[in-house]
Order: C-alpha cells, then structure tokens, then sequence
C-alpha cells in the first residue's frame, strides 16, 4: 500500500493557499496555515513543509528556524516559497535551514517536480539512516557477542591444562561468573563425579535438580533457570536475564559450547588418566618379568657351570682309571679317542649353551629398555 505524504503549506494568502492546495491534493493530505505561529503551534507530524517567506512575524526565516529546533522538524524538508528569485533570498533561505527554493508565480509541474524530489531523498536518507541504526545494532551485538565469546576461550585456554576433575569445574564457575550467572556445575569422570558452586559443594536442592534433568535432554528452560546437558557435564543455570531475550540467546549459545568443550576435555583427561593406570600396570609386570628372567639367567648359568665341571671332572677321572686298569695297548688307543670324541662333544654342546644364554640376555635387556622407556599407549 503506497503511504500518503502530508504536506504543510504555510502561507498569509489566502488565494496563494488554495492554488497550491488545488495543485497537490490530489497527490498529497494537505492541511493550511495562514501564519508560521500557527504552524509552530501545531503538533502534526509532516513529512515536508511550503513555507513562504514574506509573512508577518514570524517571517518565512524566522519560522523555518524555529521549527529547525523542534524535535519534529529536524529532519522534515522546507521549501520555500517567494515572488522573488534573487541570490541573497536563496543564501538566506539555506541559511535557515530550507531545503529548496520556488519562485512565485508557481509552475505546476516544477512544484511537483522539487517535491516529489524532495520527498524520494528524505526516505532514501531515513531508509539509510535505519540500514546505519541497523548496522549499529548488529556491531553492538557482535561485539556484545565477542565479549561474551571470550569467556569461552579463556576456558578453553586453562582447561587445557587441568589434570583433575576439581579444575575443570572451577574454570566452569569462573566462565559463568565472567557472563554474571549464577549457577552449579556438575563432572562426572571415569574414577569421580565433581559438584561445584561458586560458594563451594552444591546444596542438596541443586544436587536433587541435575540428578533428575540429567537425561531430560541437551538443554531445559524453566525461566530464569536452565539446565545444560552433555555425557560428563551438566551446567545449572539460575539466573538468565529473561528481560533481555538476545543477551539469553546469546548466553544460551555460548554456555552450549561451553558445555561441550568441557564434555571433550573431560574424555580427554580419562584417557589420560586411563593410559597413565595402563603403563603402571605394564612397568610392574616388566618390572616382575625382568626379575624373573634375571633370576632365571643367574640359576641357569650357575647349573650349566655346575654341570660343565662336573662332566669335564668325570671324563678325566674315566680317563686315569682307564689307565689303571692294565688294558692293551690297541684297547688303550681306542679307548682315549673315545675320551677325546667325548670330551670334543661336551664342549661343543656347552659352547651352543653359552650362545643361547647370549640369545636369552639379549631378551632380558630388550625387556629392561622397554621397562625404562617414556612411552605412550
């Protein structure tokens, strides 16, 4: 639906009025003053004003000035109208604070012209002047929202180097005092479950609330209260500014990505925690099995030695008793080669011993450097 301008036109001839009424009502809502003080004292929103200049006071200046100073007319187009078209009347109509400028006797098409003109760059000014107010308010709320977003960076910055469940829940309160909330924080890790308030462990009240929302959903609104849900976190919220419904969207967002950053460092530190009791458990049965072999190592190495002795110890007592024994001399020859081959054979199987005794240290000492290494599962 096209809009209706409404026209001023102020002038103290009466004829003057109603050919330029004649002239735009068709067009236009007009309404007629027959002085400027008239004019001034009505409280009628216009969207531009004819305004002649040779009136009794005030004058067409005076007037214009005057209403330059009121809150309706500080953006509304003045044309004035004179029977003179001379540089200084022009100089002092712009001075007044007029927009434009028609010469008397008026040309229809020229008043319609300037007018339609004046009025297509008034609402292209206001339609500018809301696009700006727009912008304005989009920046405010971006950087309302970057303020914000630093809480959430700031979290993600130290929580990175928490190494407990506590810290976590801390750095929580602190980023939802940073935004001015109220609220609990609960995390529940692999080996321990953390409440948290800014004052300390939660009451019983806030305990019995997240235990029960816990599985209602990812968020839960009641009010100024809400609820923020994720596997190893829940965020208890009991005072959003419900008279500021963007700042809550805002806050709303920003406590989302809040919450699941935390749910990730929370995984991140039972994993941790999860590896650390692993490669305990690990270092002590290296550490057993190390001793083990070690002890193993020590009571074959003794045996083998044992026997070794034993067995050399045996053959060469055969071999003086042998000799005692008044044999031939062909059963004396064979009966040393015997001894020889015998002796050859015990060596050579106490030699591929000791090679795999070396098989078995080099075992044990991969052992020992896998027990001593900093490493990751």
């Amino acid at each position: 639906m096209t809009k209706t301008f409404r026209i001023a036109i102020v002038d103290d001839n009466p004829p003057q009025r109603m050919i330029l009424s004649r002239l735009l009502e068709k067009d236009y809502a007009i309404e007629q003053f027959e002085n400027g003080a008239q004019f001034l004292a009505s409280d009628t929103e216009f969207d531009a004003v004819l305004l002649d200049i040779e009136m009794p006071d005030p004058n067409g200046y005076d007037t214009c000035r005057r209403f330059r100073n009121l809150p309706r007319g500080n953006e509304t187009p003045v044309i004035f109208v004179s029977a003179h078209d001379t540089t200084p009347e022009r100089v002092a109509a712009y001075e007044a604070g007029g927009d434009d400028f028609v010469t008397k006797p008026i040309a229809a098409h020229e008043l319609r012209h300037k007018l339609h003109t004046t009025l297509e760059h008034r609402e292209r000014i206001r339609a500018l002047t809301s696009q700006s107010s727009d912008a304005q308010k989009i920046a405010f709320s971006a950087m309302s929202s970057m303020g914000d977003l630093g809480a959430v960076i700031e979290f993600l910055r130290k929580s990175a180097q928490a190494t407990t469940y506590t810290a976590i829940a801390a750095r929580l309160i602190a980023a939802m005092q940073a935004w001015g909330l109220q609220g609990a924080v609960q995390v529940r890790g692999r080996h321990e479950t953390v409440n948290l308030t800014a004052e300390g462990p939660m009451t019983a009240m806030q305990t019995a609330v997240l235990e029960k929302l816990r599985d209602i959903g990812r968020t839960f609104e009641m009010g100024s209260r809400a609820v923020i849900n994720f596997d190893q976190v829940s965020l208890l919220i009991e005072n959003l500014p419900i008279d500021n419904p963007e700042k809550v969207g805002r806050l709303r967002d920003h406590l989302g990505v809040l919450a699941e950053s935390a749910d990730m460092r929370m995984a991140a530190l039972d994993a941790t925690m999860e590896r650390d009791l692993r490669k305990l458990g690990i270092e002590a049965a290296l550490g057993e099995l190390k001793a083990a072999l070690q002890s193993v190592s020590t009571q074959s190495n003794e045996g083998h030695q044992r026997t070794q002795t034993a067995l050399i110890e045996s053959i060469e007592q055969l071999g003086r008793t042998i000799a005692s024994l008044g044999l031939t001399e062909t059963q004396t020859t064979y009966l040393d080669d015997l001894l020889r081959h015998l002796m050859d054979e015990t060596e050579r199987y106490f030699d591929e011993v000791a090679l795999r005794e070396s098989d078995f240290d080099e075992l044990r000492n991969r052992l020992h450097r896998l027990a001593e290494a900093d490493y990751r599962l």
